[in-house]
């Protein structure tokens, strides 16, 4: 059995180890909720959104990205929100893609929100019916660039929630991906440096950079250690996550516009306030300081800690 089944059958009840052991897994790791919206584009067969909408669909959801075994039940539930802006040309797009992921927490049938990013520099080329090529290590096509790309880091992203460093592979992949998009290609907005400072080559090149180790640390921690433990031990989940919380402050003195701060905390600020809101005033006055500084955009979603 590998280490990534071997993890998240640690983190299953009893019954779901029965279910995972009663019928068979396969490879399939993403349950990608997929929605193209292109209510803005006229002189258009609709069909060919609804038949875009499909095709992501299956393209996400029935390729086998790592070398692991899934479960159905294990499957890493995400979801992508295209919504076509205009046409510039035939079968040529521009969209905006709203990324989610989500995790679930032991004991519970709670989902702790994990990524919630808005990507607006995309060009899509589709025609109708066309075949969506992909290959990890060779550029196809911008369309599946992206899907691969977001598919390898959320795939990333939740090993990194599992186990230490359990991302990095998937994170490389990522970075292949982006590496392999011609400089020169007109619809590569996005996947280079001076692109913005919120796009796919900032949040993977952060991802990988060493100095954000304390990040995916931080997201470790707060996961495992703090959020799957919050059934049994309310007490020892909420100082694991304070020292999640702890790794983020570091990072946000020394590197206070890090792309990982404003997409961790856009996904988790409503969990917080959740997750302390149990806690003693010393506990709450603590945290509230924590967040008031590394994420002063939700300060005032933060203060109900002390109002309540």
């Amino acid at each position: 059995m590998n280490h990534k089944l071997q993890i998240r059958n640690y983190k299953f009840l009893l019954g779901a180890i029965i279910v995972l052991f009663s019928f068979p897994t396969s490879a399939q790791e993403l349950k990608c909720q997929l929605t193209v919206n292109a209510q803005k584009i006229t002189g258009v067969d609709p069909s060919v959104f609804q038949t875009m909408q499909t095709a992501l669909s299956e393209f996400m959801n029935s390729k086998s990205w790592t070398n692991d075994q899934f479960a159905p039940e294990e499957r890493i539930e995400c979801s992508m929100f295209i919504n076509i802006d205009a046409s510039s040309a035939q079968d040529v797009y521009n969209a905006s893609i709203t990324i989610q992921l989500s995790r679930p927490v032991f004991n519970s049938s709670y989902n702790s929100p994990m990524f919630n990013f808005i990507d607006k520099d995309c060009i899509l080329t589709y025609a109708q019916n066309q075949p969506l090529d992909f290959n990890v290590n060779q550029y196809a096509s911008n369309l599946t660039s992206i899907l691969g790309f977001y598919a390898y880091t959320l795939i990333g992203l939740d090993y990194e929630s599992l186990s230490k460093g359990g991302g990095a592979k998937y994170f490389t992949q990522a970075e292949q991906i982006m590496n392999n998009v011609p400089t020169n290609a007109p619809d590569s907005k996005g996947w280079k440096p001076f692109d913005g400072q919120r796009n796919r080559y900032w949040l993977i090149n952060n991802l990988q950079a060493s100095k954000y180790d304390l990040f995916r640390q931080a997201l470790y921690e707060y996961h495992f250690l703090g959020m799957d433990n919050f059934y049994d031990k309310p007490a020892v989940a909420r100082l694991n996550v304070m020292n999640a919380l702890d790794k983020l402050d570091k990072i946000a003195r020394d590197n206070p516009n890090c792309i990982l701060l404003s997409i961790f905390f856009q996904a988790k600020s409503d969990e917080l306030v959740n997750v302390f809101s149990g806690a003693d005033m010393g506990e709450k006055s603590k945290v509230l300081t924590v967040l008031r500084r590394v994420d002063p955009s939700n300060s005032t979603k933060y203060d109900k800690l002390v109002k309540n």
